[in-house]
């Protein structure tokens, strides 16, 4: 099973969703676990959609069974699911920032050079190669000129090339609008929500 989705990776409601890196089957038993677990984290203050159903029948056949006499019965059913996401790169190690020579950590908008430790299969980008990012989520607070402090779950990165647009297509979750002042403008356009 290989490819990315074409239908069904939109957000039709709410403003949150969770996104297949890689194509999967999951199973009728998966789908309740994760609905029961986010239902009881977000009690009466929020909805859930299940927008997947598991509509493809699982068969197997008990152990040391002789061959022949037809398939197994179905044992349990499954949702196909498949990526959204068309970068190829999963996770990033940063080398080194660009034009910050002794700098230690990078923030929003910087451009650094870093290594690919894990990427997705059959995409354009591989394993181990340098590419440039630039960073457009960060743990580490930012704190704006008018008070205002802002930070995220996560650290993230946009991979770009050398006139700094970026490679992929599509851009997932928020990004900081001070890209927009670094003339990132290709990211922000891109980006769902900018914040």
């Amino acid at each position: 099973m290989k490819g990315i989705s074409y239908r069904g990776n939109h957000i039709c409601f709410g403003r949150y969703a969770l996104q297949a890196l890689e194509p999967a089957w999951i199973t009728s038993r998966q789908i309740e676990a994760g609905r029961r677990a986010m239902s009881r984290n977000v009690r009466r203050g929020g909805q859930i959609w299940v927008r997947i159903f598991p509509d493809k029948p699982i068969t197997v056949r008990p152990t040391e069974t002789r061959m022949g006499s037809g398939k197994g019965s179905p044992e349990y059913w499954v949702a196909v699911v498949k990526p959204a996401d068309n970068s190829g790169a999963r996770e990033l190690m940063c080398i080194r920032i660009i034009g910050a020579s002794n700098r230690r950590y990078a923030y929003i908008g910087d451009i650094v050079v870093a290594v690919i430790k894990e990427a997705v299969p059959n995409t354009p980008l591989e394993r181990s190669e340098v590419i440039r990012a630039v960073i457009v989520r960060t743990c580490k607070e930012l704190k704006r000129s008018n008070g205002m402090i802002i930070y995220y779950n996560d650290n993230a990165a946009v991979v770009i090339d050398q006139e700094g647009n970026p490679k992929g297509t599509r851009i997932f979750g928020a990004i900081a609008r001070e890209l927009r002042q670094l003339n990132f403008t290709k990211i922000v356009s891109l980006a769902p929500e900018v914040l």
